[in-house]
C-alpha cells in the first residue's frame, strides 16, 4: 500500500502545477475537513491555548486533535477568511493524520513516515521544492531537536502540502483511516 501511495505522489508532484493542484479550491479544503471529522478527527481553528502565536497548527497523535491557528486570527475560536498558508497548514497536518493511520489506528499515538528512506528522497528530489530549500528545512527541524524519524515526517509533510491537492489528501484519508 505504501508503494501505492508513493508512486501516486511522485506521479503528482512531477505533473504541471496546475493539474497537481486541481482539487484545491477552498470548497476542496472544506471538504477535506469535513473529511479529517468524518474519520473521528477533532478540528479545532484559533484554539486560545495552542494558538499562541509561535505556531500555524498542530495535530496531536494522542488524542486525534487538528488545530489551525489562522493568519487573520483576531478572536479565538472566530473562524477568518481562509489565506493560502491557512490552507497549506490544514494540507500538512492532514498528511499527519494519514501518517497516524498508516501505523495504527487513528489517535493511537503510533505514527511515522508514509515514505522509506530511498522512495522519501525520490519524492523530494521530485518535488517543487530546490535542494537548497529542502536542505534548510531540514537543519531548521534538526536545529529544533527532531530525530531522524521525526524529521522524515516533517519533511513528508511540507512537501505533501506544498504538492499534493486538498482531495488527494482526503482520498488518502478515506484509504488509509477507514476501518
Amino acid at each position: 500500500m505504501k508503494k501505492l501511495f508513493a508512486s501516486l505522489l511522485a506521479a503528482a508532484s512531477i505533473l504541471a502545477p496546475s493539474v497537481a493542484m486541481a482539487g484545491n479550491t477552498p470548497e476542496d479544503h472544506l471538504k477535506l475537513w469535513k473529511e479529517l471529522q468524518n474519520q473521528g478527527v477533532t478540528t479545532i481553528y484559533n484554539h486560545k491555548v495552542h494558538c499562541d502565536g509561535d505556531s500555524d497548527g498542530k495535530y496531536y497523535i494522542y488524542s486525534a486533535m487538528l488545530i489551525v491557528c489562522q493568519d487573520n486570527m483576531t478572536n479565538h475560536l472566530e473562524e477568518h477568511t481562509w489565506t493560502d498558508n491557512d490552507f497549506d497548514t490544514l494540507r500538512h497536518e492532514a498528511h499527519h493524520v494519514v501518517q497516524d493511520c498508516a501505523y495504527g489506528s487513528i489517535g493511537d499515538g503510533k505514527t511515522g513516515p508514509i515514505f522509506n528512506y530511498e522512495e522519501l528522497a525520490e519524492f523530494l528530489k521530485l518535488s517543487s521544492w530546490s535542494q537548497d530549500r529542502l536542505i534548510i528545512l531540514y537543519n531548521t527541524l534538526e536545529e529544533g531537536g527532531l530525530d531522524e524519524i521525526s524529521i522524515q515526517e516533517e519533511m513528508e509533510a511540507y512537501v505533501v502540502a506544498s504538492d499534493i491537492s486538498a482531495t488527494v489528501i482526503g482520498s488518502k484519508l478515506i484509504e488509509f483511516c477507514s476501518e
